[in-house]
């Protein structure tokens, strides 16, 4: 397997603050890694040390092959796209696009091929402080598309946008990907979201890696029924009696299940319930969220 980024044994610290705690992981050229984890995991840090943009305090990393630190030709077709991309406000798209591109040897060309494969060519002469926060995240993956990357790595891209620009966004990753072969290392602390396009996923919490694996084994290996009732609290109640990890939220009664065979015992249970007199309105089977991968529940 080819690798493109490899991290070692990675420590940081800020002060008496542990950021990165013995961290190793690696990702495989093709693939979309998903780096999950709450605010605060470590995850920023991670890729600036990936990035060679901070220095780490101990362990080993290699970007296409080399220190990114001591040689800046491990940053050579590696692009970046920030949580809140620092773009000139009084600048248009083109402008901004085409000063990029005569610092990394492209053409006009590769501008407008650029602005057509973003969808930003109705949107070219407007400024910066004129855009969406979905199209300055679209200007700015059409930056780093500029150097011709192999590699990208996305900080937190979703996290500024509306559910429809958010959905868009992570679907133009998926495009990049698969029609161009672009590898992509995208940070996010919304495990759906992400599950959807990666490969595989790491999840980092207090600087640790606490687990890592596909979104098949991570999301779904630790299921969650989800069950609307007339009477959620009256259903909870039963659930708790039986020895169920529930809670309630809305008409909701969420339960933690171990493993995808526990589904017949809940059935049963919910067919108990039923003829006691809870009406159950339906059930849904769902993968785990952040959460239950932070207790461990699916490590």
């Amino acid at each position: 397997m080819a690798l493109i980024l490899e991290i070692k044994g990675v420590s940081k610290r800020f002060g008496g603050f542990k950021a990165l705690d013995d961290v190793t992981l690696h990702v495989a050229r093709g693939d979309i890694m998903g780096l999950l984890g709450p605010n605060g995991a470590g995850k920023s840090t991670l890729i600036k040390i990936s990035l060679g943009l901070m220095r780490r305090d101990s362990g080993i990393v290699l970007l296409r092959g080399l220190d990114p630190f001591s040689d800046p030709d491990a940053r050579k077709g590696v692009g970046v796209i920030f949580e809140r991309p620092m773009l000139p406000e009084s600048l248009t798209i083109e402008d901004f696009l085409r000063r990029a591109a005569r610092i990394y040897g492209s053409s006009d060309s590769d501008v407008r091929g650029v602005l057509k494969q973003l969808g930003l060519e109705s949107h070219a002469w407007k400024t910066f402080g004129e855009l969406s926060a979905g199209l300055k995240q679209r200007a700015a993956i059409a930056h780093a598309l500029l150097s011709n990357p192999e590699f990208i790595m996305a900080d937190e891209p979703t996290s500024n946008l509306d559910p429809v620009e958010r959905l868009k966004l992570l679907r133009l990753i998926e495009e990049l990907n698969r029609d161009h072969g672009i590898t992509f290392l995208v940070s996010s602390h919304i495990i759906h979201e992400v599950s959807r396009i990666s490969s595989t996923l790491v999840v980092l919490n207090r600087g640790r890696v606490i687990a890592r694996g596909s979104p098949q084994d991570l999301v779904m290996k630790a299921p969650i029924a989800r069950v609307r009732s007339q009477n959620p609290e009256g259903l909870a109640s039963i659930l708790r009696g039986e020895g169920y990890d529930v809670a309630v939220e809305g008409l909701n009664v969420m339960i933690r299940l171990k493993s995808y065979s526990d589904n017949a015992a809940l059935l049963e249970t919910l067919s108990r319930a039923s003829r006691a007199g809870v009406t159950v309105l339906g059930v849904d089977i769902i993968g785990a969220g952040l959460e239950e991968l932070l207790r461990g529940e699916a490590a």
